[in-house]
């Protein structure tokens, strides 16, 4: 999988936005929009004057799937985006490594649709719809020094492992392959995807700062 951007502070922290050969986890049906400010001026028995008086902060809107085939959990990312919008937090928006506004962005809006759970009632997919407000808090802000981060380049694949992991039950190993993500394996593991965080706390230091990019080969250590 490659990280192409995200929405938030940084890509640790935020919503990342994922591509690869089987899933894409993008934007879609984005929408960037500006508008300006006029004063109508009346006058008797001819036309109106207009004068221009400012410009009004850009909005943007996009919708995006938050599925757990990614190894995330849905609703953990939804409660991320409420968590933004509810404290006013000025957050960045990067996609294919370009940082898009002058500064940043606040949460203005957002619609959650619920696609579908998983057997156990858990959220397995949602869909939101994110509304943008440009955040611009003084001049000094507004330049490109302090635009967000661009998305790092994704880390290559590992080789694989001179030795197979077990794939049995916890105090184990297991051998990453193709198709697996965290929230699979904490379902084959501990029978609920939400205990993803067990597997990604244990290897963080092989998988990294993004619990949603794990590779063929990886070998990961099954807590108890």
């Amino acid at each position: 999988m490659a990280l192409i951007g995200y929405l938030g502070k940084s890509p640790d922290d935020g919503i990342s936005f994922i591509v690869s050969r089987e899933v894409f986890r993008t934007p879609k049906n984005m929408e960037w929009s500006g508008s300006a400010r006029y004063a109508i001026h009346e006058r008797h028995n001819t036309h109106a004057l207009t004068e221009f008086t400012g410009l009004d902060p850009d909005r943007f809107s996009f919708d995006i799937l938050l599925t757990a085939e990614l190894g995330v959990d849905p609703l953990k990312d939804v409660v991320k985006i409420w968590g933004y919008e509810r404290d006013a937090e000025a957050v960045g928006l990067v996609i294919g490594g370009k940082g898009y506004g002058k500064y940043r962005w606040n949460i203005k809006d957002h619609k959650t649709k619920m696609e579908y759970t998983d057997a156990n009632g858990d959220l397995y997919a949602v869909e939101v719809t994110v509304e943008l407000l440009e955040y611009l808090k003084g001049e000094s802000h507004n330049t490109s020094k302090a635009s967000p981060a661009p998305a790092p380049a994704p880390a290559p694949a590992q080789a694989p492992a001179a030795t197979g992991g077990s794939e049995g039950g916890g105090g184990t190993t297991y051998t990453v392959k193709k198709g697996d993500n965290l929230w699979t394996l904490a379902k084959k593991f501990y029978g609920s995807g939400a205990d993803y965080t067990k597997i990604y706390e244990a290897n963080r230091s092989v998988i990294g700062g993004n619990p949603s990019l794990i590779y063929p080969g990886q070998t990961f250590t099954i807590p108890g």
